[in-house]
This record gives structure tokens, C-alpha cells and sequence, in this order.
């Protein structure tokens, strides 16, 4: 039996597409899926991007740091309050702006009439890979080669 792909999480066989379901050493139940690969049609991949979350944060302390400034600053002391408050809450933004999560990628495909997600990962290289690996299978099977 050819093996396309052998990594941590997926294997890819001429037979099968396995999953393992559970991480080592994280309390749940481990397991594996296994997908039929003859059994795989629409084979694609989704990719979620997080694009509009650091602006949601930002714009929301923007709109707080709005209110401070709002505030009457009367005598020394409670601008020298004002001041480190609003210099706080840019820290604050500019770490929110920095501090964006990673993309995650799904590869997705119907399997015996349902739609699976068959393996998802936030790691572009080993997405990458378990995908080359899953097209060489799909080749082998479109082939005919034994």
C-alpha cells in the first residue's frame, strides 16, 4: 500500500485520508477519523482570515479614550491623569494592532453524501503539505495507476 503523506496528525494512503482527533497529553478522548479517498468528492479548501479583528479592538478603545478626553480636565493633577490615561489606552491599541490570530485553513470535501471537514490547521506549512499529499493521492486514484 503507497503512502502519500505521514506526518503528527495525518496519514494519507492509497485506501485512506486519517485524522488523529485528540492531542497527547490534553485530557478527551484520542482517536482517528478515516475517510475513504475513493469515497472524496469536492475536495476544497477554506481559508478564514481574521482581518477585522485588531480594527474591532482598536475602534472600540478608541471610542473609550474618546471619553476621556471628554472629561473636563480642570488643575494640574487630573491632566497629568488625563494624559496617562490616554497614553495608556494607545499602548493598549497598539498592542491590540500587533496581536493579531493567526489564519486557519479547513480542507473540506463531501464524503459518503455529507460534507467533513477532513484536517484544519493554523500552520500554513503543514496544511500545505497534508494538501500535496491528499492531490498526489487524488492523481493516483484518477490514474488508474496500482
Amino acid at each position: 500500500m503507497s503512502v502519500f503523506y505521514r506526518g503528527p496528525r495525518v496519514l494519507i494512503t492509497e485506501e485512506y485520508f486519517e485524522v488523529a482527533t485528540g492531542v497527547a497529553g490534553v485530557a478527551g478522548p484520542m482517536g482517528v477519523r478515516r475517510y475513504p479517498v475513493r469515497a472524496l468528492r469536492g475536495v476544497h479548501i477554506v481559508r478564514h482570515d481574521t482581518t477585522g479583528h485588531a480594527l474591532h479592538q482598536a475602534m472600540g478603545l478608541s471610542a473609550l479614550a474618546a471619553a476621556v478626553v471628554a472629561i473636563p480636565l480642570v488643575g494640574r493633577l487630573s491632566m497629568i491623569l488625563g494624559g496617562l490615561t490616554v497614553a495608556v489606552l494607545l499602548v493598549q491599541a497598539a498592542i491590540s494592532l500587533s496581536r493579531r490570530p493567526p489564519a486557519s485553513w479547513e480542507l473540506v470535501a463531501a464524503c459518503d453524501g455529507r460534507y467533513a471537514v477532513l484536517f484544519s490547521s493554523v500552520k500554513q506549512r503543514e496544511f500545505e503539505q497534508v494538501c500535496r499529499g491528499l492531490q498526489r493521492c487524488l492523481e493516483h486514484h484518477a490514474g488508474g495507476m496500482r
